[in-house]
């Protein structure tokens, strides 16, 4: 078995030395092949991402218009901002691929020597001596009976680890030092220790928000000091943070799904679900859309600028427990009370494949890298590519504390092959070797920041921050240009224009068609009195004078005497 297990370490010699290839490439003497590198990493970028569309004109980048259309415009100044919004995409399009190139590492797996080996079977203590020091010490278990059972969350560099009680204890840790940061042991007005449903860190690690009985409270790291009360989030039971966008989502009892902008308190948009109390939320990390798991088994995602829902899916036949979503935001795992597990891909709303669990699933989560854990009964079971192709035994399986506790929530460590595990006798940190991205961007997510770079980072967050209105499901329409025929912009302005003016009320025109002599004429027009009949009799004799009798006959008197005729 291998002993090199894949970290998210971000050593000065490995920047160093990405920067230094990186200018050479840039200052590389035989244009051809810096060209030919260039072309195939945006060749390999393209086909990661899927987004072919979005790096379309990325090789012609020295043409003047890279637009898809290059008509021009009547307005100079709206032209030449369309055609530099083209140009930076490109550009960050190929920034993209060359740093790709950059990144060397790769996570390592374990593998087994023959196919009688099975990598589920292997043990944390027997992993242990396979691994280095600094790995082997994240195996450990922290006894917390008193006020289990336990969440688990992450910040987003995976430095931080916050864990929550059910019953009002509150701790951080240093993940990579193993050292308490704060400890708070909450209560409610001093009586009874309070209910902490869910928990989650906002923009960084500095601030932490949790869903308590009653309200959503803002706490601070450094101090623990109780920074704002969201007194519109009522009897929340689960929130979430969009760090992209600054908002704070939570879900409760009444049904009601809220958005809270961190950055200036004020709330952005109530949405009802008219599903009852939910208590699964998760967020789409590629669109920021909020995925949201109700009782009657139906998996809702919303958007703050949308009252409606943007998708309703019947996942399961019962409530649905738990939901994830991975990095590429393509695919959605469910889990619900009927004891399936679900894949479906976001991108058409369908079941890829399932797996049936023989004890109830209580949490899931995804890693960088793919890799599925699904918490059941006293076990954490662990599925290598689960989510693309539907696999037959598990890669990893580890029981907590041999067996005797529920598990209550399972989350990767960003960067890391740490997962935590919180249960009903406390936390357990395991090792799974191949589930933390081994590359990570330090301007994005630097777990070796300080206190002025976590501020300058802050600052630039805040400045290049996304408004509500930009979450939907393809964000990759935002900013385009929608550019119609000139028969349809005049079919929409017609339709603007004609929706602006009032209806005009249409006139009655009976033109004498309502008077008393035509509808008597009308109602007596089939019966047949003797004044009719001398009146029919001499109108016929007339025409038969004139030549014109058959004008009076009817079809089988005209078919008696064409016949007689021809005999």
């Amino acid at each position: 078995m291998s002993s090199d297990v894949a970290r998210g370490v971000y050593s000065s010699s490995k920047k160093s030395s990405k920067i230094d290839s990186k200018r050479n490439l840039h200052n590389s003497a035989d244009p051809v092949l810096s060209t030919t590198v260039t072309l195939q990493a945006i060749d390999k970028y393209a086909e990661r991402n899927h987004s072919a569309k979005s790096l379309e004109g990325a090789k012609y980048k020295d043409r003047p218009n890279t637009s898809k259309n290059n008509k021009k415009f009547k307005d100079k100044k709206a032209e030449a901002q369309l055609r530099r919004h083209d140009e930076k995409r490109v550009a960050a399009a190929v920034m993209a691929a060359e740093a790709e190139i950059l990144d060397t590492e790769v996570g390592g797996f374990i593998e087994t020597e023959n196919e009688m080996e099975r990598t589920h079977k292997l043990k944390q203590t027997e992993l242990s001596s396979h691994v280095d020091e600094q790995t082997s010490d994240q195996i450990y278990d922290l006894s917390l009976t008193s006020y289990s059972p336990y969440n688990v969350t992450y910040d987003r560099p995976g430095r931080h680890l916050l864990l929550t009680g059910r019953t009002g204890h509150v701790a951080i840790m240093d993940a990579l030092t193993r050292t308490l940061q704060r400890e708070l042991f909450l209560t409610d007005n001093g009586k009874e220790l309070n209910d902490i449903r869910s928990s989650t860190f906002l923009h960084n690690s500095s601030m932490f928000a949790l869903a308590e009985k009653k309200h959503v409270f803002i706490y601070d790291s450094v101090t623990g000091a109780e920074v704002h009360r969201l007194g519109d989030h009522i009897d929340p039971l689960a929130i979430d943070y969009l760090p992209y966008h600054w908002l704070l989502a939570s879900v409760g009892r009444a049904g009601f799904l809220k958005y809270t902008d961190t950055s200036t308190g004020d709330k952005v948009s109530e949405h009802r679900t008219k599903l009852g109390p939910c208590s699964v939320m998760r967020h789409n990390p590629y669109n920021a859309v909020m995925h949201l798991g109700h009782g009657n088994g139906v998996v809702t995602m919303w958007s703050p600028s949308v009252s409606q829902p943007l998708v309703k899916i019947l996942a399961h036949r019962g409530p649905v427990v738990s939901l994830a979503n991975d990095l590429g935001g393509n695919f959605m795992v469910t889990a619900g009370s009927d004891m399936q597990v679900k894949v479906w891909d976001v991108r058409t709303f369908k079941v890829v494949h399932s797996y049936f669990s023989r004890r109830a699933v209580c949490d899931l989560d995804i890693s960088q890298t793919g890799v599925l854990a699904v918490g059941s009964g006293t076990d954490v079971t662990f599925w290598k590519d689960a989510i693309r192709e539907k696999q037959k035994e598990p890669y990893m399986k580890h029981r907590v504390l041999n067996g005797g506790v529920q598990v209550k929530g399972v989350r990767f460590r960003p960067f890391e092959d740490v997962v935590g595990i919180g249960h009903s006798k406390g936390f357990s940190s395991i090792v799974v070797p191949g589930v933390g991205s081994s590359n990570y961007d330090s301007f994005e997510n630097n777990m070796f920041a300080d206190k002025k770079q976590r501020q300058e980072q802050e600052v630039r967050s805040l400045m290049d921050k996304l408004r509500p209105e930009m979450i939907q499901l393809n964000p990759e329409e935002i900013g385009g240009v929608e550019r119609d025929k000139k028969n349809v912009m005049m079919e929409k302005r017609e339709l603007a224009a004609s929706a602006d003016q009032k209806p005009k009320k249409e006139k009655k025109k009976a033109r004498g068609r309502n008077k008393i002599s035509k509808k008597l004429a009308r109602k007596h027009a089939n019966i047949m009195d003797e004044g009719k009949k001398k009146l029919m009799e001499k109108k016929r004799s007339e025409a038969e004078s004139k030549g014109r009798g058959d004008d009076f006959m009817s079809p089988a008197e005209k078919k008696r005497k064409k016949g007689l005729e021809e005999g």
